[in-house]
């Protein structure tokens, strides 16, 4: 049985909360797909090298993680609504600024714009589903959201290469992300519940050092924020596995693509299986098991020395690490329910700082072993390995 508060606002949530929250998480995902693939023409575009241009990345990095940590007060003085919509509308104000940018600085800060809308929609999105859905339909909803980050990418790469080869890469950001923003928008205000959940008005009474006390001197959920900081699975891996392939066993680009293509594949059917593999087991165990597994694996994919055999062992680290990700969200949700929007900026905060953390190791051991992979892979693996361990030793799953 769940200890968590009855919901305050009309007992049930409205039937589209969680498509609304589905496409606004869509909304804030498609920015990282163009970039993928348009990163040389946005070079050419202002006359600046790729390594210049590939900063666009950096910036809403380091947008979202300082955001995260702003987040983590206004969560306690807002309530949901007003930020989700908020953070929908700085995603469509991106989309507008990206594609009048003048210059590449201009640009900067409308990616800036865009990182700062995807902690708001990404966070207060599953801190609603956190008071507002039962546990077996949260861990539901948390699965619709993780697949959606890469059916959106999915779909967004074959329609925005038509898009650029026909009217130009620009006009991706009108032509897709535009239209996404406006019916997340509409659905949102419709969806979204102006009332927030009863614990969260308790907290609201609260001072903001008191909240963050609260979470810190929880054991279980400091052990899931160094859990997240350490989990290097999915994509943190997969920068290192391309390139692995191609330089390891000389892989073609082509091959790589669809490579890429069938590991999201994965990621959308693992992570649908984990909403009912959550509900059957609970969060922890599917969350433990996953991320253990995933590092194992990726420990060992890199060291093979067939490209089958590797190509083997890599789609089990995916389809574990898609697995373990709504399971890991749902565990950071049940932690600290009166605290619960702090919680989840400050566990956003920390995989920002895991998506700088890993990408920096694993760079710094192909420079210091001379490109060995292998030391990536232990290394990586060894960072997920050590969150399950903690996971299972201190964390708690109060449902």
């Amino acid at each position: 049985m769940s200890n968590e508060a009855p919901i305050v606002d009309k007992g049930t949530p409205s039937r589209l909360l969680i498509p609304a929250m589905v496409i606004a998480t869509a909304a804030v995902s498609v920015s990282s797909s163009i970039l993928t693939l348009f990163l040389v023409d946005v070079a050419s575009t202002f006359h600046i090298s790729v390594g210049i241009a590939s900063q666009l990345a950096t910036v809403n990095q380091a947008g979202e993680f300082v955001f995260s940590i702003l987040l983590s007060v206004l969560a306690v003085r807002f309530r949901y609504k007003p930020l989700i919509l908020a953070g929908i509308l700085f995603a469509l104000v991106s989309a507008i600024g990206n594609f009048l940018a003048p210059d590449f600085f201009t640009m900067q800060i409308f990616f800036v714009m865009e990182g700062i809308g995807t902690v708001l929609v990404s966070v207060m999105s599953l801190t609603l589903f956190g008071d507002a859905l039962s546990p077996k339909k949260r861990a539901r909803a948390v699965s619709y959201l993780v697949a959606t980050l890469w059916v959106t990418a999915l779909i967004s790469f074959p329609f925005a290469g038509f898009v650029a080869n026909v009217v130009g890469w620009r006009s991706i950001f009108t032509l897709h992300l535009l239209p996404i923003s406006l019916v997340g928008l509409i659905l949102a205000f419709f969806a979204v519940p102006s009332k927030s959940h009863e614990s969260t008005e308790i907290v609201k009474k609260a001072s903001y050092i008191k909240n963050i006390k609260h979470i810190l001197t929880n054991k279980s959920a400091t052990a899931c924020l160094a859990g997240t900081i350490l989990s290097a699975t999915g994509p943190q891996v997969g920068i290192f596995g391309v390139a692995f392939y191609r330089q390891r066993f000389s892989a073609p680009l082509d091959f790589t693509v669809i490579l890429s293509m069938a590991f999201i594949v994965v990621y959308i059917v693992g992570s649908f299986v984990a909403g009912r593999l959550t509900n059957r087991f609970g969060a922890k165990p599917i969350a433990v098991a996953g991320t253990m597994l995933s590092g194992v694996f990726t420990m060992i994919f890199f060291l093979i020395p067939h490209i089958w055999g590797a190509l083997f062992f890599d789609f089990l680290q995916v389809w574990f690490a898609a697995v373990a990700t709504p399971a890991f969200i749902c565990l950071v949700l049940a932690q600290v329910p009166k605290s619960r929007g702090t919680m989840m900026s400050l566990n956003g905060a920390m995989g920002s700082l895991s998506r700088t953390i890993a990408p920096a190791v694993g760079g710094a051991l192909l420079v210091l072993t001379f490109g060995f992979y292998g030391a990536v892979g232990l290394a990586l693996g060894g960072m997920t390995v050590a969150a399950s361990v903690i996971l299972f030793l201190l964390a708690k799953d109060p449902t």
